[in-house]
């Protein structure tokens, strides 16, 4: 694994933080892979189209997201894994929450562009 695989799934992983930050859900529906598979710390799972439409509507609102102990795996030429804890603050349904959890994502590359394909946050206890 080079720097630069580092650097470029650490920055797109930053550019989709910062799409969810603004609910920006044209931005972040670009880098999403069409077969997203998004599960929440809750068990909740989301599709592209479903969780786009939630941040679309404001049913899911960030307010701060902060990531601890990232590091990022090779799985395969154009596949990546990050994982570590986020900390994050935001509004589902009207109700303000903070979610410190163990995330895993997984990255992949087609046509040059990284995306994400999968999402997974577990509940670190409090």
């Amino acid at each position: 694994m080079t720097d630069d695989l580092i650097s470029q799934i650490i920055g797109a992983e930053a550019q989709r933080c910062a799409a969810m930050l603004a609910g920006d859900a044209a931005a972040l529906e670009a880098m999403l892979d069409p077969q997203l598979q998004f599960h929440h710390s809750n068990g909740n799972v989301d599709d592209r189209a479903a969780f786009v439409a939630k941040i679309a509507a404001g049913r899911i609102r960030y307010a701060g997201l902060r990531w601890e102990e990232e590091r990022v795996e090779t799985l395969a030429p154009d596949t990546a894994l990050l994982t570590g804890k986020m900390i994050t603050d935001v509004k589902v349904e009207g109700s303000d929450k903070r979610l410190l959890n163990r995330v895993m994502t997984v990255w992949s590359r087609s046509g040059g562009q990284w995306r994400l394909i999968a999402f997974q946050s577990t509940p670190l206890p409090a």
